[in-house]
């Protein structure tokens, strides 16, 4: 399917938007969306639609869609089912571009449902309207100030990704999740039921969007299998499209007909196409995530060998296991490599080789920045893995804050990591992949956990994907390198 990207333009990135059913009691659909909308800095003209007329939350509302002045580009039905058909005519007679529907008892409530969903469809289609949902979220758009029902603190930066998802919880959780690893969306789209505009037709928009690069996805079950195969197939020629699918279990199968009416499929047909499409499946929503990270970090990363630098025994060997375990080897280094590397490490406790063990969980930069330049420059080894336990790192620096009372204390630690990394990818094209070890456990450690999101968050807007543990990265990088394998 070839579509026209400026066709969707009104919808993903409207001008004028009207709330229909909007309410200034925010526990309702209309007061929770226009809020949202409000506290977003939605770029749109907003035009509450409510029988009542009279102002809801400052702004002018309406009696009637027909009532509003001038055209609409986009609507937000949040009105009850039974009142959904009447809306949905009105946007038809209005011209409106496109709806999302966010009231729920469709397909998924029963046979009832289903068939006014159909009733639904077809009115729309007929006038000309495309229809987002039912039982949705709606949709994200960070340029244009768009955004789904309870997501006023969304990032307002816009990104490269976009998202789909027949979940609108889910994608509340994906934005939040994204936002501290550096993920930016172009569009994200909560469709639930997918009545109108579905997972095949998105794939299609995302393929041809310049402003997507990388295309993330939730899926639950599809009507067009074929049309579906053919338009992911299509995306992942071109951009990395990761899948996260649900209801593959027989417990999880009755879960999607329940939620969103969906059909699921079975677990062998559904990795099978994931698989022979050129996508890259995801095992829950956080690996869902992180594969979003990397690709972002990590444009045509193909593997190959990995030098490991990390402080202690344990680690070191989890690097070896974690990289086995993925099909990454760990080259051993050459005699005069492992003896330059050897006299920078302290006497007791490290060594020189591949991994290195850096003997001390906080090594100075002035240590760790020479050795991932002697890794760097070796034929056999093509990316860097620094494990780093954060924890101890932030601990010592809470005990100098007590000592000197000086709360302002900053550590240049990630700054000269995040240089010398960016150098040598520069010159070598060799990327830094960081593993902040997930350690703290105890309500007295909030700090460290809370410094360990920052580093987080700082190393990836710098480029450099960050995992909690060393399979996750090596899984992760498994199959970013194998999905531009493919591509070439």
């Amino acid at each position: 399917m070839v579509v026209d990207v400026a066709q969707y333009r009104r919808i993903f990135y409207p001008e004028t938007v009207a709330v229909i059913g909007a309410s200034d009691n925010v526990m309702k659909f209309g007061g929770m969306l226009l809020r949202a909308l409000l506290g977003f800095g939605c770029k749109a003209r907003l035009y509450p639609v409510n029988p009542k007329a009279g102002t809801i939350m400052g702004l002018p509302a309406y009696a009637s869609l027909d009532a509003v002045p001038g055209p609409v580009d986009f609507a937000v039905l949040t009105v009850p089912a039974e009142q959904v058909m009447d809306a949905v005519k009105a946007c038809v007679k209005k011209g409106v571009k496109g709806a999302e529907i966010l009231t729920a008892g469709f397909r998924e409530s029963g046979p009832e449902g289903a068939a006014l969903e159909r009733e639904l469809t077809r009115t729309a289609r007929a006038g000309g309207l495309k229809l987002i949902g039912p039982n949705c979220f709606g949709v994200y758009t960070p340029e244009a100030g768009l955004t789904l029902m309870p997501g006023g603190e969304f990032s307002r930066e816009p990104g490269p990704v976009g998202f789909i998802s027949q979940s609108g919880g889910g994608t509340c959780d994906a934005a939040y999740m994204a936002r501290g690893r550096g993920v930016h969306f172009s569009v994200a789209v909560s469709y639930g039921n997918g009545c109108d505009l579905a997972a095949a037709e998105m794939l299609s928009y995302f393929e041809a969007d310049p402003k997507t690069k990388i295309v993330g996805a939730y899926l639950e079950g599809v009507d067009d299998g074929r049309d579906f195969f053919e338009a992911l197939k299509s995306c992942a020629a071109k951009k990395p499209v990761i899948i996260l699918k649900g209801g593959l279990s027989e417990q999880g199968y009755r879960g999607t007909l329940g939620h969103t009416g969906s059909m699921a499929g079975t677990r062998v047909a559904w990795e099978a196409a994931i698989r022979s499409a050129g996508a890259v499946a995801a095992r829950d929503l956080k690996d869902l995530v992180e594969l979003l990270m990397a690709f972002n970090c990590l444009e045509g990363f193909t593997g190959g060998g990995a030098g490991i630098l990390a402080g202690g025994g344990l680690r070191t060997v989890d690097g070896l296991d974690a990289a086995s375990a993925y099909g990454f080897p760990v080259p051993p280094l050459d005699d005069a490599t492992a003896a330059r590397i050897q006299a920078l490490l302290p006497p007791a406790g490290g060594k020189g080789a591949n991994p290195v063990d850096l003997a001390n969980p906080v090594m100075s930069p002035t240590v760790v920045n020479p050795i991932m330049e002697m890794l760097a420059a070796r034929d056999d080894v093509h990316f860097l893995v620094k494990y780093q336990m954060m924890f101890y790192l932030l601990n010592s620096v809470r005990e100098v804050r007590k000592m000197t009372g000086n709360q302002e204390f900053k550590l240049e630690y990630h700054t000269a990591l995040t240089n010398k990394a960016r150098e040598i990818r520069e010159r070598t094209g060799k990327p830094l992949i960081m593993v902040l070890l997930d350690i703290a456990s105890d309500p007295e450690h909030w700090d460290m956990e809370l410094g360990r999101w920052e580093a987080r968050s700082h190393f990836t807007a710098n480029g450099i994907p960050v995992f909690d543990n060393g399979l996750q990265a090596f899984s992760v990088l498994r199959r970013v390198a194998d999905y531009y394998r493919r591509r070439r």
